[in-house]
């Protein structure tokens, strides 16, 4: 299935990124505590780039909260003076489904021009797994709502050895799979989507 760019953000580099111990239940393996996520209240958005989706106009963002291109993120950064050297550039794909529904519901005038992930890997960005995440907010499934018991358990063990290094999907069926079990745990947040995850280089000014 065709996966295009959903849109692009900037993350606190996880190395600096502190770990939260209010967040200890929401790791389907707690002892793979990675903050990389598609959900911005996990792999966390600085504070004053987060500020420009307030003030940003309809143009410059998608509807998922996120700019249409990495350059247009930097020029709104350097027109309000604020810094991103260090930074991560993320961009989150989606299906071709996802982006019709998003069309369809929203217009089609935030995705003109938007990059498919094979353009993307061929511009440097890397791919790092797969989240399933409610659209609407970017909330994880994964990483962004609490698990409980008995269910915790019984998807770490049917999904736990399928998480990568960074705790992500590699597999788009087993995460959709995932995604699937998840919306019906948390009704009040699906659908799930399966989001691709892609990052570049930090920064350097």
């Amino acid at each position: 299935m065709k996966r295009v760019s959903g849109g692009f953000s900037l993350r606190t580099r996880v190395e600096l990124q502190q770990v939260d111990p209010r967040q200890m239940d929401q790791y389907l393996v707690p002892v793979n505590r990675n903050p990389i996520s598609a959900d911005t209240r996990v792999w966390l958005v600085p504070d004053d780039v987060d500020g420009l989706i307030q003030d940003a106009t309809q143009e410059f963002w998608t509807p998922l909260g996120l700019a249409r291109s990495l350059d247009l993120l930097l020029h709104a950064c350097r027109e309000r003076e604020i810094g991103y050297a260090d930074l991560s550039p993320v961009c989150l794909t989606i299906t071709d489904t996802s982006l019709e529904a998003l069309i369809k519901r929203c217009g089609p005038g935030y995705f003109e021009n938007t990059p498919c992930e094979n353009d993307l890997l061929s511009d440097g960005w890397r791919f790092l797994g797969f989240d399933a995440v409610e659209l609407n907010g970017l909330t994880s499934s994964l990483k962004g709502i609490g698990y409980k018991e008995p269910s915790w358990s019984e998807l770490r063990m049917r999904f736990g050895r399928a998480l990568n290094e960074v705790g992500l999907f590699n597999d788009e069926a087993t995460v959709s799979e995932f995604a699937k079990m998840r919306g019906a745990e948390i009704p009040e947040h699906a659908p799930f989507d399966v989001v691709g995850v892609l990052v570049h280089d930090p920064i350097r000014q």
